[in-house]
C-alpha cells in the first residue's frame, strides 16, 4: 500500500514537472515571439524613417541646386546693373560736359552777333563820314583823280578798302556759319545722349525689377528649405530614438556591431599623425589637424565608420578626393585623400556601418598613401581616437 502511494506521488510530481516545463516553454516562446515582433517593428520604423529622411534630403538638395542657380542669376543681374549704373553716370558726365560746350558755343554765337552789329555800325559811320566829305561812292573817289597816275592810285586804294571790308564780312559770315554748324552738332549729340540715358534708365529699371523677383524667389526657396530642414531634423530625432531601441535590442544590422564607430580601414590600426596641433607635414598639411591620419597601402578599402547618409563624394580642397557621411544630430565622419575617382557611393546614398565607400589614395595635400579620418560631434571636430581602440602610433 505504501509502495503504491509513493508511486502515485512520484507520478503526480512528474506530471507537475512536465506541466511546468511545457508552461515555461510556452512563455519562453511567447517572449521570443514578442521580442522578434518588437525587433521587426523597430527595423520597419527605422527603414521607414530612413526612406523619409532620404526623401527630405533629396528635396533639400534639389532646392539647394535651384537656390544656387537663382543666387548666381541674381549676382549676374546685380553685376549687369552695376555696369549700367556706371555707364549711366558716365553718360550724365558727358551730357554735363556737352551742355557746357553748348553754353560756350551760344556765348560765341552771341559774341559774333555783337561783332556783326558793331561792324554794321562802322560801315554806316564810314558812309556818313564820306557823305559829309562829299564822297557818295567809290566812283566819286575815282572821278576826282587829277591824272592817270592818280587814277591808278585811287583804284588801288578803293580795291584795298573793298577787299578789307569783304574779308571782314566773309570772316563774320564764316564764323556765324561755323558756330551754327557746331551748335547743330552739339544739339544732335545731346539728343543722342538723352536717348541713350532713357534707354539705360529703362534697362536699370528692368534690372531692379528682376533683382526684386530674384530676391522674392530666393526668400521663398530659403523658407521652403528651412521648413524641410526642420522636418528632417525632427526625423533625425526619431531616427536617434529608433537607433536607441535598436541598441537595446542588439540589432547590429541597424547600428553596427558596437552602436558607435568602427575602424574605417578594417584591420589597419597604424596612426601616422594625431589629432590637434602638429608640425605641417612636408609644409603642405594643416598645423591644426582636425582628425587622424591612418597609414594605408594604396587602394585599401575604406569602410563607413557608422551608418548614415552620404552628403559629399567629390574633390574637397586639401582633403583631395573625399567622402562625408552624415549620421544625424550634427554628427558626421570625413574620409580624405582617397584614390582618384575611387568612389563606391554618391551623394544621397544611405550606407550602413562597414560598407565599402571608397579606396585609399594620396590626393590633395598628401605626402603619401594614407586616410585622413575625422569625426564631428555636434558640428565640432573631435579626436577619433576617443571612440576607437586598439590603435598604434607610428609617428
Amino acid at each position: 500500500m505504501k509502495r503504491h502511494s509513493i508511486r502515485s506521488i512520484l507520478s503526480l510530481v512528474l506530471a507537475l514537472l512536465m506541466l511546468l516545463s511545457m508552461t515555461a516553454s510556452v512563455f519562453a516562446t511567447e517572449g521570443e515571439d514578442n521580442k522578434k515582433a518588437e525587433a521587426d517593428s523597430v527595423r520597419q520604423e527605422w527603414n521607414d524613417l530612413q526612406n523619409k529622411i532620404e526623401a527630405k534630403r533629396e528635396e533639400m538638395s534639389d532646392i539647394e541646386a535651384e537656390l544656387k542657380k537663382v543666387q548666381k542669376d541674381k549676382a549676374n543681374t546685380q553685376y549687369e546693373k552695376t555696369l549700367l549704373d556706371q555707364r549711366n553716370a558716365a553718360l550724365q558726365a558727358e551730357i554735363n560736359l556737352l551742355q557746357e560746350q553748348m553754353g560756350v558755343t551760344e556765348q560765341c554765337i552771341a559774341a559774333n552777333l555783337e561783332l556783326e552789329k558793331e561792324q554794321t555800325k562802322l560801315f554806316h559811320e564810314q558812309i556818313r563820314m564820306e557823305e559829309e566829305r562829299g564822297v557818295s561812292s567809290y566812283w566819286s573817289v575815282l572821278f576826282k583823280a587829277t591824272s592817270f597816275a592818280d587814277l591808278i592810285s585811287r583804284i588801288d586804294f578803293v580795291n584795298e578798302i573793298v577787299e578789307y571790308e569783304r574779308s571782314i564780312i566773309e570772316g563774320l559770315r564764316d564764323t556765324r556759319d561755323q558756330l551754327a554748324s557746331d551748335r547743330e552738332v552739339l544739339e544732335q549729340q545731346n539728343a543722342d545722349m538723352d536717348a541713350a540715358v532713357v534707354t539705360l534708365e529703362h534697362k536699370i529699371a528692368d534690372s531692379m525689377k528682376l533683382l526684386a523677383e530674384y530676391t522674392a524667389t530666393e526668400e521663398g526657396m530659403q523658407a521652403e528649405y528651412d521648413a524641410i530642414k526642420a522636418e528632417a531634423d525632427a526625423l533625425d530625432d526619431l531616427i536617434a530614438a529608433a537607433e536607441q531601441k535598436a541598441i537595446e535590442l542588439g540589432l547590429t544590422d541597424i547600428i553596427g556591431t558596437t552602436g558607435g564607430y568602427e575602424w574605417p580601414c578594417a584591420s589597419i590600426r597604424w596612426i601616422t599623425s594625431m589629432f590637434g596641433g602638429r608640425q605641417s607635414p612636408g609644409g603642405i598639411g594643416s598645423t591644426n589637424h582636425k582628425g587622424v591620419d591612418i597609414g594605408t597601402p594604396m587602394r585599401t578599402p575604406i569602410l563607413a565608420a557608422k551608418s548614415g547618409t552620404v552628403t559629399w563624394a567629390s574633390w574637397n580642397g586639401g582633403y583631395g578626393e573625399c567622402v562625408i557621411i552624415y549620421h544625424g544630430k550634427g554628427n558626421s565622419t570625413l574620409y580624405g585623400h582617397l584614390d582618384n575617382g575611387a568612389y563606391n557611393v554618391k551623394v544621397g546614398d544611405t550606407v550602413r556601418q562597414g560598407d565599402v565607400i571608397a579606396w585609399s589614395g594620396t590626393t590633395g595635400n598628401s605626402t603619401g598613401p594614407h586616410l585622413h579620418f575625422g569625426i564631428k560631434e555636434n558640428d565640432t571636430w573631435v579626436d577619433p581616437l576617443n571612440y576607437l581602440t586598439g590603435w598604434h602610433y607610428y609617428g
